[in-house]
């Protein structure tokens, strides 16, 4: 009986629990909602590599340009509160890849394609409600256009190919 009469003096809920559970739920507010309009992020490469595989905000239009080098645009883990993405490209000899989650779709309809050129989607899943498409314009000379997910398999990966 004693015990039942100290559960009663001990409420349920503490302030600090209502406190935590507030800032939590501001917390879910403000990932939800959309960032501000960004700059078009731009990466230029004349015959070095260049990657975007850290923690980032995607923009609305992103440009890669590269001559000789390689440029790697990794979805995997940026913050994307954007339904379209349009990217740029332009390249001549080099390559680009674009690297994005399952659930994701890659549109290369609208990218020209010179002589030499080629292109690779292996996204071939069907698009979650809500995820974002990657829509690709743009012209490659005599380089390479790869859309991949970032999973590889382990014989892929045995033989380092990207």
């Amino acid at each position: 009986m004693s015990r039942t009469t100290e559960q009663r003096r001990v409420p349920a809920f503490g302030f600090d629990d209502l406190q935590r559970f507030a800032a939590a739920r501001e917390h879910a507010a403000r990932q939800r909602t959309p960032s501000p309009a960004a700059p078009p992020l731009e990466l230029r490469v004349t015959s070095e590599s260049r990657r975007t595989d850290e923690q980032w905000t995607v923009p609305e239009k992103l440009v890669a340009e590269c001559t000789t080098g390689k440029v790697v645009i990794d979805f995997t883990r940026a913050y994307c509160s954007r339904r379209a993405i349009d990217i740029r490209v332009d390249a001549g000899s080099g390559t680009i890849v674009v690297i994005v989650p399952r659930g994701w779709r890659v549109d290369l309809d609208a990218v020209e394609f010179g002589a030499g050129a080629h292109a690779s989607n292996r996204v071939t899943l069907p698009r979650f409600p809500g995820a974002p498409l990657i829509r690709i314009e743009g012209r490659i000379e005599s380089g390479v256009l790869k859309a991949r997910y970032a999973f590889r398999s382990p014989v892929a990966w045995l033989r380092r190919s990207r």
